[in-house]
């Protein structure tokens, strides 16, 4: 059960006889609240091990006016349940699922599954580490293009890529850059998106996307779409925080990349195609692959 008091009595799951009970994921920030869930920690008290568990603000539909009120909502939950055991133990660069189940309260049947904590984001790193070479803030680039494109190799379209889900797991002296947060995850044959429904971050979500917010309802003919290229497009935005510490808006010009080196020029060009506002002119994932390696290797990555 759960109680927003976080009394230890009170709050905690019991999975195969383990014992775990619910904190603050943040003790700044009780509540840790997304759109459609909030995440927590959770601590085994058996051995002090912590881990996130995140539940769905949708439970379970009852009748059929529920289930028209956000019985899209709720499957969108499962989905990214399902996506992620689907990724468990395949790719080390994507967050590892433990197990999942239901809370039931007052009669209701919320969704939840636990995953490995992070030890911080992305954005609260990079603003911690304003020092950070060269081949370190490009090293990044390159694990979460791999971490994306693993995700594509599954029919998993992630659509919400962001500073705050790339997500740093510390384990001894190593360290490990992963993709979290699949809310809003689709796959290649499954929509569970509304008419007009915004999915994905103002400053950070794809023309495609702008456009099923503002334009969808009215039927006006624009692409609608929100597939592999959106994820490009946002893959784009991330490399240019990664490097500038800022969300682009509008056209980028060089003379505001922040960075200059070794065929800095051809990574500006890089994000410059990844930007694009038209998906048959913006940068293929294949290409981006191409270029990424190819700096790699010139920065001796």
């Amino acid at each position: 059960m759960v109680n927003d008091t976080f009394d230890d009595s009170k709050n905690f799951i019991i999975e195969e006889g383990n014992r775990y009970i619910i904190r603050p994921l943040n003790e700044d920030q009780p509540i840790s609240k997304g759109g459609n869930s909030n995440v927590f920690k959770l601590i085994n008290i058996e051995n002090n091990i912590e881990r996130a568990i995140k539940i769905s603000n949708y439970y379970r539909p009852r009748n059929k006016n529920e289930s028209k009120k956000f019985g899209k909502k709720y499957n969108r939950f499962l989905s990214e349940i399902d996506a992620l055991n689907d990724v468990k133990d395949k790719y080390d660069n994507i967050v590892q699922i433990d197990f999942d189940g239901v809370l039931e309260l007052s009669e209701k049947e919320f969704p939840f599954y636990v995953m490995e904590k992070a030890d911080i984001d992305l954005k609260e790193y990079l603003h911690n580490n304003t020092d950070l070479d060269i081949q370190e803030r490009f090293r990044l680039c390159r694990d979460i293009f791999y971490a994306l494109k693993n995700l594509h190799e599954e029919n998993i379209y992630h659509r919400d890529i962001k500073p705050d889900n790339i997500l740093l797991f510390l384990n001894n002296d190593t360290f490990k850059w992963k993709i979290g947060d699949l809310g809003l995850i689709k796959y290649r044959d499954i929509d569970y998106d509304d008419i007009g429904e915004r999915i994905g971050p103002f400053g950070w979500i794809s023309p495609e996307a702008m456009n099923k917010y503002l334009t969808e309802k009215t039927d006006l003919g624009f692409d609608c779409k929100i597939d592999l290229s959106s994820d490009i497009f946002m893959l784009g935005k991330l490399y240019w925080f990664i490097f500038n510490l800022n969300a682009p808006i509008g056209i980028i010009n060089e003379k505001d990349f922040n960075y200059t080196f070794n065929l800095s020029s051809l990574f500006f060009d890089l994000i410059y195609q990844m930007l694009n506002y038209s998906k048959n002119l913006r940068a293929k994932q294949a290409e981006v692959e191409y270029y990424i390696e190819y700096i790699a290797k010139e920065l001796f990555i």
